[in-house]
């Protein structure tokens, strides 16, 4: 404790002042230096946490971005990438990116300081993986604002090309699935798989018990494309009524010829053009079972479809979004970006082969009236089959 050598002497020297008063200066001058000691320590505490918390999130974006200088890394790094780099960071090639870069310079509306190239690679940088708009920002030298302006704008864009790569099939095209599925599952006639997936939405940072969670339905063909997509209110969890409220549940029937249908599980009300499997509280009949199982083998295309999109595009894992509008158009633009990837790559994950059946069945409408009449008719066919 630093006292002034001045106040020391006349403290034991001056006899002119009381010694209560000499008692009174002594012990103001001891808590004010200790005041000014707090106040310091405190300043020096509170810029080492800020520090320190600083440290931390940049050690974290290190270690995720597994780089060593995160200044211009887009200009310094991506830019350089190939091909197999593409793959591991992108979930796609070198070649498809330009692609999709390409389309959407068509589109674009002005001039912006920041390249459409450079905007591509941060909505994709987030949209397959797991990394926030902080971190993102951080790693291409944006404030995190400006990475989620970028983000929707380049969704936005995806979105309104919805009409260009999701779109019902010709009647070409649905004879080509027709013979394809015939050929590999033996289930004549179908153009088309239905399903819907949960995916979780919702701040983390809430307090909830757990994250709402958003349906989305589908319809897709044997290249795992989507052909129609549908996404639910957040908190509906019933496919049956997210069915419903889509428009292909009013317009299937004029979509579909009468001898063709998509496939769906039990969650869906059996239709002429939308086949369900048997169900039953008493046990099934062998043909009703062997039915089942080829429905079921069939049907399994729309399960690798969500797959695909679900591994493609980890972002979809848990949308960190609250607002309706804000997860339609992610999820939106996530469907027509995985169309427009198997467009332009195929799908590794469809083992092709040789068409070796070409048979459909010709359903006589005078006879098979209902619902329930087609799928015992495509039951009794199926079993035909087995039996042959």
């Amino acid at each position: 404790m630093n006292f002034d050598k001045d106040f020391v002497m006349d403290f034991f020297l001056d006899d002119t002042v009381s010694t209560l008063n000499k008692v009174v200066v002594a012990v103001a001058n001891v808590v004010n230096e200790n005041n000014e000691n707090t106040s310091c320590f405190d300043e020096l505490l509170i810029k080492e946490q800020n520090t320190q918390i600083i440290r931390e999130k940049k050690q974290k974006v290190m270690k995720k971005s597994e780089v060593t200088n995160v200044k211009a890394y887009f200009e310094n790094f991506v830019v350089k990438f190939t091909d197999e780099d593409y793959l591991e960071k992108y979930q796609m090639k070198m070649s498809t990116v330009q692609a999709l870069i390409n389309c959407l310079k068509e589109i674009q509306s002005g001039c912006t300081i920041i390249p459409l190239e450079k905007k591509v690679h941060i909505f994709l940088w987030i949209l397959t993986s797991d990394y926030s708009f902080s971190e993102t920002g951080v790693l291409f030298g944006l404030h995190k604002s400006s990475v989620s302006y970028i983000f929707y704008e380049i969704a936005s864009m995806l979105t309104k090309q919805q009409n260009n790569y999701i779109n019902w099939p010709s009647i070409k095209e649905q004879h080509m699935t027709r013979v394809k599925v015939n050929s590999r599952y033996k289930f004549p006639n179908c153009v088309g798989f239905i399903d819907a997936c949960r995916l979780k939405v919702g701040s983390k940072r809430h307090g909830k018990n757990g994250p709402e969670i958003i349906l989305l339905q589908a319809v897709c063909d044997e290249s795992l494309s989507f052909i129609d997509v549908h996404i639910g209110k957040i908190g509906d969890t019933r496919k049956s009524r997210v069915f419903r409220q889509s428009q292909i549940s009013k317009e299937l029937k004029n979509f579909i010829d009468f001898e063709n249908h998509i496939l769906g599980d039990s969650n869906y009300r059996l239709r002429k053009n939308l086949i369900t499997p048997f169900t039953s509280e008493e046990l099934l009949t062998s043909e009703e079972m062997k039915f089942n199982e080829v429905h079921w083998k069939a049907r399994s295309y729309i399960g690798h479809a969500f797959e695909l999109l679900r591994d493609r595009f980890k972002k979809l894992n848990h949308l960190d979004v609250n607002k309706q509008e804000s997860n339609d158009t992610i999820i939106l633009a996530a469907c027509v970006l995985h169309n427009f990837v198997i467009l332009h790559e195929g799908c590794s994950e469809i083992k092709h082969e040789p068409v070796i059946c070409d048979d459909h069945i010709i359903i006589d409408r005078e006879i098979v009236k209902t619902a329930i009449e087609k799928r015992q008719y495509l039951s009794n066919y199926i079993n035909y089959l087995d039996t042959s």
